[in-house]
């Protein structure tokens, strides 16, 4: 059973690199698999989940339902601590930075912001460190994986079976041909919502090709003129939003099925897990 402490401790005026005073809302959160911090930008509303270091396998096997070659081969990645938002970066979220709403659904300010492309996202990144002094980014694609799957190495967190995912996705069978607001489904065993479907996810790699070897902190081509997205969407079928699916575009691409989450260093922060 999951217990959630309603402890909740306030940093006023810490420092947190160019001298930038930096009010943070954190919170221990006691999962079943292990003990987490959340914490909450005041600056944005944006929160975010501690996923300590550790390492998993990435990609799919070969006798996966719905498998690409390109989720292959299978492999072993190690990966740092890292602090991902713990939602879909909503439509009031990117408002506030760009003065603007560029999604085709709205309504409700608690939609997933979606039309931007990687270069939209890379700008809004810009423009929210300087007004935090921090260095948020897009998170990795393996950082991106190893967030989904929560320590489960089926299809889906959900289990390898497509019956479950409605509780916890919204994709074709379920969405109504539209986006919904943050948090309406089920999270995964880490406490992330929205991994699978309602948006798919820019990630910060270019496109690269999987090693058969161990990898650390793995990182595609920054050279690369196209980008990956992950997780699936509204519009997609189930195997589309499988943990290890894999979507490439142009960085310059946008349309109404592709959002993100960010996604920040653990050090950069400053908070540390006891």
């Amino acid at each position: 059973m999951k217990l959630f402490f309603n402890i909740t401790i306030i940093l006023l005026g810490l420092v947190i690199g160019c001298g930038t005073k930096y009010p943070l809302q954190f919170t221990p959160i006691n999962p079943a698999d292990g003990f987490h911090f959340s914490y909450t930008d005041n600056d944005t509303g944006i929160e975010f989940m501690l996923l300590e270091a550790g390492n998993f396998t990435m990609g799919s096997p070969e006798n996966e339902e719905g498998r690409d070659k390109d989720e292959g081969p299978q492999h072993t990645v190690y990966i740092d601590s890292f602090y991902i938002s713990k939602y879909e970066i909503t439509q009031s979220q990117w408002k506030e930075i760009m003065n603007k709403n560029p999604s085709h659904f709205k309504g409700n300010p608690l939609l997933p912001v979606e039309n931007v492309s990687w270069n939209d996202v890379q700008e809004f990144i810009k423009r929210l460190n300087k007004k935090t002094g921090l260095h948020y980014r897009l998170p990795t694609e393996a950082e991106w994986e190893y967030t989904c799957r929560a320590g489960t190495q089926t299809a889906f967190f959900s289990g390898k079976e497509e019956k479950f995912l409605s509780e916890y996705a919204w994709f074709n069978n379920n969405s109504a041909g539209e986006t919904h607001p943050m948090g309406t489904r089920m999270p995964n065993q880490w406490g992330i919502y929205d991994m699978h479907g309602n948006v798919s996810e820019w990630v910060e790699d270019g496109v690269r090709g999987y090693l058969s070897r161990t990898e650390y902190n793995p990182k595609g081509s920054p050279s690369s003129v196209k980008a990956i997205h992950r997780g699936g969407s509204w519009l997609y079928p189930a195997k589309l939003c499988r943990s290890a699916n894999r979507m490439i575009n142009d960085k310059d691409f946008a349309t109404h099925i592709v959002g993100f989450r960010i996604a920040i260093d653990k050090d950069n922060i400053g908070l540390k897990s006891q």
